[in-house]
């Protein structure tokens, strides 16, 4: 998988991969990049990062947690997902963060059995953004724990993702 550089339109080969211990100190230090979330919450949880290949500096993060059949979700489930301070917005360093690692959700959905069914729970100001960039489908179904109803990734869907970020 690769990023691409807004300026030059150079690409980058990136890693993804299991956050480390040290990686959760470097996150809690690094508030000003991460800044949505606090993320040392999730230390018993399955966090991924994302990064360049040739260097550790970590650009954006990702915790997934599992729903198998006998939850009758049958899923996975993006819970958190945050792109470092620069890498937002339209002034962005890097472009794909974002992309590489809902991607990498699907492909994780398929290895462990679940179609490439992928769900989160957005906020209200980015259903937009998921739908037009990612293809994920707005379910309105309103909940307390989800006001603004949840997004879905189905098996076709996913497929295309991985096929446009290279995992297929």
């Amino acid at each position: 998988m690769e990023v691409e550089d807004s300026k030059t339109g150079g690409r980058y080969e990136i890693m993804i991969e299991r956050l480390t211990l040290n990686d959760f100190k470097i996150v809690k230090k690094d508030k000003i990049r991460f800044d949505s979330f606090n993320w040392s919450k999730y230390r018993e949880q399955e966090v991924y990062k994302l990064r360049l290949t040739e260097c550790q500096e970590i650009l954006g993060l990702m915790c997934l947690n599992e729903f198998p059949p006998e939850t009758g979700i049958n899923a996975l489930e993006i819970e958190l997902l945050e792109v470092s301070v620069e890498n937002r917005g339209n002034n962005k360093r890097l472009q794909g963060i974002a992309g590489c690692l809902i991607a990498f959700a699907c492909r994780e959905a398929f290895n462990r059995g679940y179609k490439g069914w992928v769900f989160l729970i957005p906020k209200s100001e980015l259903i937009e953004h998921y739908s037009k960039a990612y293809g994920f489908v707005h379910i309105p179904l309103r909940a307390v724990a989800r006001p603004e109803g949840f997004m879905e990734l189905e098996t076709g869907r996913s497929v295309q993702l991985l096929k446009k970020y290279g995992l297929i």
